[in-house]
């Protein structure tokens, strides 16, 4: 049994929650939102005030936040986890941030012996369960294979810390390009007088039901696919502009999803929501069934 600390207690940071204590891992976690704090007590974890609580609590810590701003201010500071934690500790970071971000969490980590990787998730592969691509040296990720063997079904080293950031940037970029398509031949469809559903019905294809039914609501707690894809492409842009890498299809669908999240309301994330910039492109807003 291991002390295992989790920072971020959302949508995978619950998936990793139940996996710990299913595996009979004392879990201490840290949230800024209350109420994740008190669904992780709930389940039998600890709640601890900061980041820096949960380091000294824990020999292995799970980050799991948002972008490279939470990461950054996850690891740093008087509070910060780096504080707490203790030479030979394993962080293992699960968001999805700049390639960058992994670079220094890694050399922070360095400069007080504790061991670092990066490894990014996804739920979308054709293969049952979560996987996880890790970046990191040879050694550290054999460190942290037996709690990666818990938290996910799978799980492949990429390369050095800011290589599997960037391997998960792009299979966003793939997502979210597929998606965009998908709703954009529905409304070609649509906006032609055919009616799309056959590409489901009939053929089979894996389309979103909500291109049909018109229901935005985020597929998962949190940012949604919608923000999520958003976030992601911008960090693929980034990265992309910094080494001069030509991306123009994601150009396009990195506008695509900029407009569809101004045009979201609160209750709506779903990234089927991107439909609407192609109905406001042929004068055919709130056209759907």
């Amino acid at each position: 049994m291991t002390a295992v600390g989790l920072i971020g207690v959302g949508y995978i940071g619950k998936h990793f929650l139940e996996e710990l204590l299913d595996d009979d891992h004392t879990v201490t976690v840290f949230d800024v939102d209350d109420a994740q704090v008190e669904y992780a007590t709930s389940r039998g974890a600890t709640a601890a005030e900061t980041p820096a609580a949960v380091g000294r609590e824990s020999t292995v810590v799970v980050i799991a936040v948002p972008g490279s701003p939470e990461v950054e201010a996850t690891m740093e500071g008087t509070d910060g986890l780096l504080a707490g934690t203790d030479p030979g500790d394993l962080v293992i970071d699960a968001s999805t941030t700049l390639p960058e971000t992994s670079v220094a969490c890694e050399e922070w980590c360095a400069e007080r012996d504790v061991r670092f990787v990066e490894a990014p998730i996804t739920g979308g592969s054709p293969h049952d369960g979560y996987h996880m691509m890790v970046g990191g040296t040879e050694a550290n990720y054999e460190a942290t294979s037996d709690v990666l063997d818990v938290l996910c079904a799978d799980h492949v080293r990429i390369g050095d810390a800011g290589d599997a950031t960037v391997f998960k940037l792009a299979l966003q970029m793939r997502y979210a390009g597929h998606h965009a398509i998908d709703a954009e031949i529905v409304e070609f469809c649509r906006d032609n007088g055919v009616d799309p559903r056959p590409f489901t019905d009939f053929l089979g294809f894996d389309l979103f039901e909500q291109y049909f039914t018109g229901d935005f609501s985020p597929a998962i707690e949190g940012l949604g696919g919608l923000a999520i894809w958003h976030k992601d492409i911008g960090y693929a842009r980034q990265v992309a502009h910094e080494n001069e890498t030509a991306l123009p299809l994601n150009g396009v669908v990195h506008e695509a999803y900029k407009a569809a999240v101004r045009r979201s309301t609160a209750d709506e994330g779903h990234a089927a929501a991107l439909i609407r910039y192609w109905q406001t492109l042929n004068d055919a807003e709130g056209r759907l069934g």
